[in-house]
């Protein structure tokens, strides 16, 4: 058994409130939460509840950074959206919900928001394999993902939510395309496929990434369990991330 994770970055925290609740407490009950389970710093997105989360960057500037959702299909509105927020936040990664959109992330409508993060500097982090949601699988299948991470080589490409079930071929497409990494968000650890464990362990330590799918007692539990070679933890769970999302 691996020691108790201890200072990890999560890049996908979900910062929330009851909608009407004042702004402090729900930051303080956050880095209480953070705290309690060892996560040093988190992503939270400025989507859901812009104003908790601009509050909570401000006032605590190293627990937070800003990660942001994309809707291509906005065009130049949704690109200058992007810059916008990358001059006020410290944003560092954008996140893409391709079925949600009925969008597949290798349409072409993608490409501006593609190029626009490499310019701005920021990871780009789909979700890839079949969706939890009712809505179609087509968008995510990890295949699409091939041609966007050969198109843009400079491009850094976090896949997450499991790309099940085609996680052995998000392995051989990691090992192509340096650029690409796997996130274990949407995952308990028992959960996370043998396929990635075992690469983590082999020569994939450098594209493996730590981020929370439920934050409580029996995850944290679990998550020593998962299997991963003692030199390889410090870098699933800061390492990796903080170099990707090119964290200070």
């Amino acid at each position: 058994m691996q020691p108790a994770p201890l200072a990890a970055i999560d890049p996908f925290y979900a910062l929330a409130r009851v909608a009407g609740a004042p702004i402090e407490p729900a930051i303080a009950a956050a880095l209480a939460e953070l705290d309690r389970f060892g996560v040093e710093r988190a992503g939270i997105g400025v989507d859901e509840d812009p104003e908790l989360a601009r509050a909570a960057l401000a006032s605590h500037p190293r627990r937070f950074f800003a990660r942001c959702e994309v809707d291509p299909r906005g065009g130049m509105d949704e690109l200058r959206r992007l810059e916008r927020l990358a001059r006020e936040l410290p944003l560092r990664a954008v996140t893409a919900s391709p079925a949600r959109l009925f969008l597949p992330i290798d349409d072409k409508r993608f490409y501006p928001v593609f190029a626009k993060c490499v310019e701005l500097d920021l990871a780009i982090c789909p979700r890839l394999g079949v969706p939890a949601e009712r809505a179609p699988l087509s968008p995510q299948k990890v295949e699409r993902i091939d041609e966007v991470a050969w198109f843009f080589p400079e491009l850094r490409i976090v896949m997450r939510d499991g790309c099940e079930p085609w996680q052995a071929l998000a392995v051989l497409l990691m090992r192509k395309h340096p650029n690409l990494s796997y996130a274990t968000s949407a995952l308990r650890p028992s959960e996370i496929p043998a396929e990635v464990i075992a690469f983590a362990n082999e020569d994939g330590a450098h594209q493996v990434l730590f981020a929370s799918g439920a934050r409580d007692e029996r995850f944290y539990k679990e998550l020593p369990e998962i299997g991963l070679a003692r030199a390889v933890w410090p870098r699933f769970l800061r390492e990796n991330v903080a170099r990707i999302l090119k964290l200070s």
